[in-house]
């Protein structure tokens, strides 16, 4: 189920959508949206708390990344949350071949998605 909702991302990327991801203030814990707005909010809080810079990336397709552009990449699939929802420790690489090492596989190859910065939070 959890590779399924991954490569339901990967999908909706493909297609155009608008998907945003930003870190939480747990260790590898990400946040991903739609709904820009709520991301910054999230951003904001994280900055605060981990006291460093905290970056919100548009997702995109890992074929259209350009130079300054980063990976998000799948490290580990965790069991499913308490309501079933679908739960990822995420890490962000500089290349390609990066994530190709590091996805997770213990599923099968999981997807990995493009990463630029749409707007960075310093701490307050």
């Amino acid at each position: 189920m959890s590779i399924d909702y991954l490569e339901d991302l990967d999908r909706a990327i493909s297609v155009g959508k608008d998907l945003y991801a930003c870190p939480g203030t747990q260790s590898s814990e990400w946040e991903i949206s739609s709904d820009l707005e709520t991301l910054e909010k999230k951003a904001k809080r994280s900055a605060n708390a981990l006291k460093f810079e905290v970056h919100v990336y548009r997702l995109i397709n890992k074929a259209d990344v350009i130079t300054g552009d980063s990976f998000l990449v799948v490290r580990k699939i965790l069991e499913p949350g308490a309501r079933g929802e679908p739960r990822f420790q995420f890490a962000v690489v500089d290349t390609k071949e990066a994530a190709e090492m590091m996805r997770d596989v213990s599923q099968g190859p999981s997807p990995y998605y493009g990463a630029s910065i749409e707007k960075t939070f310093k701490p307050e």
